[in-house]
């Protein structure tokens, strides 16, 4: 059997298992983010870029998946309906099995004013801005806070 096999790895048809490497599974990033157009969007950028998404359109979903699954990263919106944002991060950091995951919140600009509570900002990682961020920039983000990627100057 094993001069088969030899024949079948030198054709191509069979792999080596000796040298076989094993890739870390992706990284699975939640989306949380009631905008559909902009949750498609991010999903299929980061899938483009090898993350495994998970999405939600409220807060109550988009804890539910992070209680479930521990995701590696969380984008979280902040205005959202059933539960907001905040509410979602709070929660989030109160589950002993959650309350490292990074968050990076992405918001409008005029919801920056709302969450200018101490705890709030040293509860996520980043804060970004909807209109001032392109899809380039958040993409670049995630990668950088999940895989250690260094964002270019």
């Amino acid at each position: 059997m094993k001069i088969i096999d030899d024949i079948q790895i030198l054709a191509g048809k069979k792999k080596d298992p000796r040298f076989v490497s094993k890739a870390p599974p992706p990284k699975i990033v939640l989306v949380v983010e009631d905008e559909k157009s902009l949750s498609a969007i991010l999903e299929t950028r980061l899938r483009e870029e090898g993350f495994n998404v998970l999405k939600a359109a409220n807060g109550e979903e988009g804890l539910s998946l992070a209680i479930e699954h521990k995701p590696d990263i969380i984008v979280l919106d902040l205005l959202m309906p059933i539960m907001d944002g905040k509410s979602m991060l709070r929660k989030l950091r109160e589950e002993p099995s959650c309350k490292n995951i990074p968050v990076i919140v992405l918001t409008n600009a005029g919801d920056i004013e709302n969450v200018r509570d101490t705890q709030f900002y040293s509860d996520a990682i980043e804060f970004l801005i909807k209109s001032n961020v392109s899809m380039d920039q958040i993409v670049a983000k995630v990668k950088m806070h999940t895989l250690g990627t260094r964002l270019n100057p």
